[in-house]
């Protein structure tokens, strides 16, 4: 229920002709960082770079106005939306809604596009790769908090990447979510950051398990960079897949997933001519038929 002393505040917002819609987070839901006083995000129509906060007082009460512009979410729809405006929509009470912006846009985010999901797990996928292979690395070297701190990452996105999986959208309380999902991947992260046996005996024992899963779930999880691949028959080198309009958003270093699809045979490397030296070759890769 709408407290009080906001109904003032309330009405100013529905006077300004740009927004769209105001949501109001329950008492039991919270939202990073955990402020006291009360929270409102407010959806405005104009500019991409519309995000902001603000503080109002209104009747000796200090709440928080979190500003986002429909265009961002609309994008965040296509490409991924944060953690923490997933929450604010999924949970949100909506106070002001002008044309049923968020009943519509709460439809559209109750089953998350194909399209999406395939990118997401490329996404998450690789980020994983990376976060493994540093804590075995730091592991090897002796360097066991650091490899604590990677391997952490790498539960992270492990558990990201499940929630995708599900066809949802990772919300702040991400550990919540993946508790009701995939009970084994948070009990794994329960006996690295709780269990009181020796932390160097936990990292190995967790990336036993994740190591299965980075086998297991790779053809699966870049099915997303293969039908890239397969747009054109021609080799790929390393560099113009880093650098495609698809895949250079995600600012992902390709070289240990390339070579871990080469050994899985789902691609295959051949020698490339450099045009402009004819002396020099470079590794090209095909995916494999």
């Amino acid at each position: 229920m709408l407290r009080k002393e906001h109904k003032q505040f309330l009405q100013s917002l529905q006077q300004r002709q740009e927004v769209q819609a105001v949501l109001v987070l329950p008492d039991h839901v919270k939202v990073p960082p955990f402020y006291e006083r009360a929270g409102y995000l407010v959806v405005v129509n104009g500019a991409q770079n519309q995000a902001g906060v603000r503080q109002v007082i209104t009747e000796e009460k200090v709440i928080w106005e979190q500003k986002v512009s429909a265009w961002e979410l609309e994008k965040g729809l296509v490409q991924g939306l944060d953690e923490k405006l997933v929450t604010w929509l999924q949970r949100g009470e909506v106070l002001w809604d002008k044309d049923d912006f968020i009943y519509r846009l709460r439809q559209r985010l109750s089953k998350l596009p194909e399209s999406l999901q395939k990118r997401m797990l490329f996404k998450e996928y690789s980020r994983l790769l990376h976060a493994f292979q540093e804590t075995r690395d730091y592991l090897q070297e002796g360097m066991v908090l650091d490899a604590y701190h990677a391997l952490l990452k790498a539960l992270y996105v492990w558990a990201k990447w499940i929630v995708f999986r599900a066809g949802e959208q990772p919300e702040s309380a991400l550990w919540t979510q993946v508790k009701n999902l995939d009970p084994s991947v948070y009990k794994l992260y329960e006996e690295l950051t709780l269990n009181h046996e020796e932390l160097e005996k936990r990292i190995e024992l967790i990336l036993l398990p994740m190591d299965f899963f980075l086998s297991s779930r790779l053809k699966e999880s870049v099915r997303y960079l293969l039908e890239v691949m397969e747009t054109r028959t021609s080799p790929w080198k390393l560099h113009e897949l880093a650098e495609h309009t698809a895949i250079g958003e995600f600012g992902i270093e390709l070289s240990l997933l390339i070579e871990k699809m080469v050994q899985r045979s789902l691609v295959c490397e051949t020698i490339c001519m450099n045009t402009d030296d004819q002396q020099s070759r470079e590794i090209g890769y095909i995916p494999s038929k």
